[in-house]
């Protein structure tokens, strides 16, 4: 059977993509994480820009006063080396929360498409990733001009959207001379928000098509052909044979086991033709007359030869016979309602047992 992608017709089956995730093949768009930080990085300096720019001032003017006297006393590396410490350690305490956070955006953006599921094995050295001939491959694939394809697309909206930005904040920057320091600073800094927001938006728009694009892609690598689902469907249930082989072979050890158990039952009663169920009481083990063994048809005839060859009687009692087989499963008690109607037959049994017990003494 041909195995090409027109016979691919049936869904990915979860052992399918369980072992495609294994290997790494999983729906991701690398855009999203990125436009994340992105755009994490724009609420943070939005809601901490101040605060940030103060500590920064903070830091720049305590430097200036230390760094001063000791340039103007030619002080050595050693005295300057705790202060370019002690700086250091103040920038990182600022900067290190701030990176961290777009970390975790970028982080959070991954997980949110393939999930949390750690896979070691791909840590492992791979020479397909550093071979040169299977990289040019993927450069000059369909994968590699549609990438190509996508990349022109994301700068011409990119340049388009960022000329109408700075084309817009331009009609007021006619005003910049007349501006203090603090309101070119602020002005700056709203017009670098504004591109940088408006960028990641209509990026974030097309990593979310791209995310639809590679899940569509994904679907159609996973599907499989009906051959396919067979197979692993007899991989994990067993080939339906040998499992039939099986439940033939139980059967009949089911079917010997109950055919002993006649021999060792009470009486067994029939309809007479299509039913028998053999019935065995004692009043040590149970509290009703128990079903011991019950057939229809091939399997009743069956348990009347072995009750004929075991000297078990055999009572002829219809519907009593029809009730059992149809009400009480194999090994049960007898329900209550038909306490009564065994109750008789066992007693006119053991009266016979009776007698012959008489006859032979």
């Amino acid at each position: 059977m041909a195995d090409g992608a027109a016979d691919r017709t049936e869904r990915a089956t979860p052992k399918r993509r369980e072992e495609a995730r294994k290997h790494g093949q999983v729906v991701r768009s690398g855009d999203l994480s990125p436009i994340a930080e992105i755009l994490c990085a724009l609420l943070l300096v939005s809601w901490g820009g101040p605060h940030l720019l103060e500590q920064s001032r903070t830091i720049l003017r305590d430097w200036l006063q230390q760094a001063g006297p000791l340039a103007a006393n030619h002080e050595g590396l050693g005295a300057v080396a705790p202060l370019v410490g002690r700086t250091l350690v103040q920038t990182g305490t600022l900067l290190v929360p701030f990176f961290f956070a777009m970390a975790l955006a970028g982080g959070g953006a991954v997980l949110a498409q393939v999930g949390w599921s750690p896979n070691p094995a791909l840590l492992l050295p791979d020479a397909n990733r550093v071979n040169p001939a299977s990289g040019f491959r993927r450069l000059f694939s369909a994968d590699g001009a549609m990438s190509l394809l996508k990349a022109a697309l994301k700068i011409g909206v990119a340049l388009a959207l960022a000329y109408r930005v700075v084309r817009g904040v331009s009609a007021d920057a006619v005003a910049a001379p007349r501006m203090g320091l603090e309101q070119i600073l602020a002005f700056t800094g709203y017009g670098f928000r504004r591109l940088f927001l408006v960028l990641a938006l209509a990026l974030a728009v097309l990593g979310f098509l791209d995310w639809l694009w590679q899940r569509w892609r994904y679907e159609q690598s996973l599907r499989m052909s009906r051959q396919e689902v067979r197979e692993e469907h007899r991989e994990q249930e067993g080939d339906p044979q040998v499992k039939a082989r099986f439940r033939r072979a139980h059967r009949e050890i089911a079917k010997r086991r109950m055919l002993t158990e006649v021999k060792r039952a009470d009486v067994v009663l029939t309809n007479p033709v299509h039913v028998a169920v053999a019935l065995r009481y004692r009043a040590a083990e149970n509290a009703a007359p128990q079903v011991v063994a019950k057939g229809a048809g091939e399997l009743a005839q069956k348990i009347k030869e072995a009750a004929r060859a075991a000297g078990v009687p055999i009572v002829e009692r219809r519907a009593l016979a029809r009730a059992l087989f149809k009400s009480v499963k194999l090994g049960a008690e007898i329900p209550p309602n038909l306490y009564r109607a065994v109750a008789e037959i066992l007693a006119y049994i053991y009266s016979l047992r009776g007698a012959r017990a008489a006859e032979a003494r």
